[in-house]
């Protein structure tokens, strides 16, 4: 979480910090206190972001929307996102263009979050007159009894206002993104194809994997998943990302280095397109990719301040998603645990020695859990304790799973009479993810509730820091260049 958004401070309180830090900067240098020096450096630049922070926060927002909060009101606005389809209801995003009222239609800006039935469906682009009450958005109570700061979460997208459930007339349609609507097109027909190929929850799981929605499995099946601890394999994140770009590099090695990392690349980058290219996924296609390169080219020290540039860069961009991202947190723990934990896994381990290929899946679930474990704990309250074994279960057939039906629809769509049968290998990979995971998920005491507080995390990570630095001492001392290298004798990705 942000020290800006922990502290709440004024942007005349970080000024003076600054100002304070730049002399004794300037103090330190005099007297060559270099360790004093690193230091108020590291408080100056936290400075820097908890003002960028400041003013995002306080970014000003349409003053004529604000003075309607409370009220009815009549709204024209282009949902500018794809439908979230839930159960019992689906959730729009739309772009504000004009607020009517007993004069004339008023041009004003925004983004808001409407909730309507699933029927009547409605697309992105469409053009739609909204009448409802109109409401910024709350905290609620978890049923672990904390706090989720919903308008936080939904700031990070730029939306600040909610109508739910209003009143909702098609005006126009074809208003959005040309490029956009026809990726979402061609998502959806190929969805319908699944859904005529696989039975529920099958195609649910299948769609999840290809497309990385988990809303269509279902409450019931999430929290199967959930206390099964593979939920990570349908949600849009880098999680799975890095995983499955790891997988895609080590089944096509024979191509050669080169051939093998392009596969693994243009993997991510054509799963980030199929899910629209939002900029969620474009996070996490970055990191993944980051990650990719680090573990292909054993350059971890390269790859790790590549990784802290992205970041950076990201944070400048929306400073919110260091604080209320759990996509962006997530993969960017994956990708550090991938970077920098994985090569130090893969030393110590000496399980799957003759079996090159588990014994990647093993060390790269490890290393990615044991970086977003504590994040995970603080952020769902629930620790999996059959999540490492059901994890090399199931993580070795995904990339089969997502080939075979990839496949499968692609077929579908071609030859539909062939479709049934070529799906036959995807159904079998399917059937045996969704046994195993409720068969792990029913074990007493699978998962069990673990919450823990913000200074947990903290004293995690920071143990977890302290771990790998000593690990990179010893890799120095033992005449190992970079920071924290694959071991040549160990890895997998050779150039020759």
């Amino acid at each position: 979480m942000g020290l800006a958004s922990v502290f709440e401070l004024g942007n005349a309180y970080l000024l003076l910090v600054l100002i304070i830090c730049f002399s004794l900067s300037f103090v330190a240098a005099i007297y060559q206190r270099s360790k004093y020096l690193y230091l108020v450096v590291l408080i100056i630049f936290a400075g820097f972001g908890m003002m960028r922070y400041s003013n995002w926060h306080d970014a000003p927002r349409d003053l004529l929307l604000e003075q309607q909060i409370g009220e009815s009101v009549v709204i024209i606005g282009v949902i500018n996102d794809e439908p979230d389809i839930r159960e019992n209801s689906t959730r729009l995003l739309v772009s504000v263009r004009s607020l009517s009222t007993k004069d004339a239609d008023v041009s004003v800006f925004g983004r808001m979050q409407i909730s309507v039935t699933r029927y009547p469906a409605y697309e992105y682009g469409d053009l739609i007159r909204v009448k409802g009450k109109l409401i910024h958005p709350e905290k609620f109570v978890e049923d672990d009894g904390r706090v989720f700061d919903y308008p936080a979460y939904l700031a990070v997208e730029g939306v600040h206002y909610q109508i739910p459930f209003p009143a909702v007339e098609l005006v126009g349609q074809n208003e959005g993104n040309a490029i956009l609507a026809t990726l979402f097109v061609v998502k959806h027909q190929f969805l319908d194809v699944l859904g005529s190929l696989f039975p529920e929850p099958e195609n649910a799981l299948l769609g999840g994997l290809l497309l990385g929605g988990k809303q269509s499995l279902g409450t019931e099946w999430q929290d199967i998943f959930r206390r099964a601890g593979i939920v990570h394999i349908v949600v849009l994140s880098g999680y799975n990302m890095t995983i499955v770009s790891e997988w895609l590099v080590a089944m096509f090695r024979f191509l050669g280095f080169y051939g093998s990392l392009s596969i693994g690349s243009v993997g991510i980058v054509l799963f980030a397109l199929m899910t629209g290219a939002g900029a969620t996924v474009l996070r996490a296609a970055i990191m993944a990719i980051i990650a990719l390169l680090a573990r292909a080219t054993g350059r971890t020290y390269t790859m790790g301040r590549a990784l802290l540039v992205a970041g950076v860069c990201m944070v400048l961009q929306n400073p919110s998603i260091l604080a209320f991202d759990p996509s962006f947190q997530l993969s960017f723990l994956a990708s550090i645990g991938l970077i920098f934990v994985s090569p130090v896994i893969e030393v110590h381990t000496i399980l799957f020695k003759r079996f090159p290929v588990w014994r990647e899946v093993f060390v790269s679930t490890l290393a990615t859990q044991m970086m977003v474990l504590p994040l995970l704990l603080y952020q769902t309250g629930m620790f999996s304790l059959v999540s490492l074994p059901v994890n090399m279960l199931v993580l070795p057939l995904i990339p089969f799973t997502m080939l075979f039906g990839f496949i499968a629809g692609v077929v579908g769509i071609v030859f539909p009479v062939l479709g049934g049968l070529v799906a036959l290998p995807a159904h079998a990979l399917l059937s045996w993810i969704l046994f195993t995971a409720r068969a792990s998920a029913q074990i007493p005491y699978a998962a069990v509730s673990l919450p823990i507080s913000v200074l947990s995390v903290f004293i995690l990570y920071v143990t977890f820091s302290i771990y790998l630095w000593r690990a990179h001492v010893s890799f120095r001392s033992a005449g190992r260049a970079g920071v924290l290298p694959l071991p040549p004798s160990s890895s997998t990705y050779d150039k020759k």
